[in-house]
């Protein structure tokens, strides 16, 4: 996986390799080539790229994914100016949808 053509990590014979810090990164790659990053904020946005090769080295396709990220993070815990009156919020759950390569993303909280 890339980001904007700097290489994040890669998985090969089921082992991870990180090219960045991995604490800074906040990403984890699955054993299906699925890229997770934890605690998203807007500098993450930016042009995604996975690469994957056959197991003979040939490359067998690449893909770029446009990743945009909006809003404030934890702008839901500070809805309330006054601090007593604020609440901590319910897991938030996280659901995604991609349709012609493009992803859509919500965010939601239930009550």
């Amino acid at each position: 996986w890339q980001r904007d053509r700097k290489r994040l990590l890669q998985i090969k014979d089921k082992k991870v390799k990180y090219y960045v810090n991995k604490d800074q990164c906040r990403c984890k790659i699955f054993l299906n080539g699925t890229l997770q990053i934890e605690q998203v904020v807007k500098e993450d946005s930016g042009k995604y790229t996975v690469v994957v090769y056959q197991e003979d080295g040939k490359l067998k396709a690449e893909e770029d994914t446009m990743f945009i990220v909006q809003g404030e993070r934890n702008c839901l815990r500070c809805a309330c100016p006054f601090s007593s009156f604020s609440e901590t919020v319910p897991q938030p759950v996280l659901s995604g949808e991609c349709m012609n390569k493009t992803i859509s993303v919500t965010c939601e909280v239930k009550q």
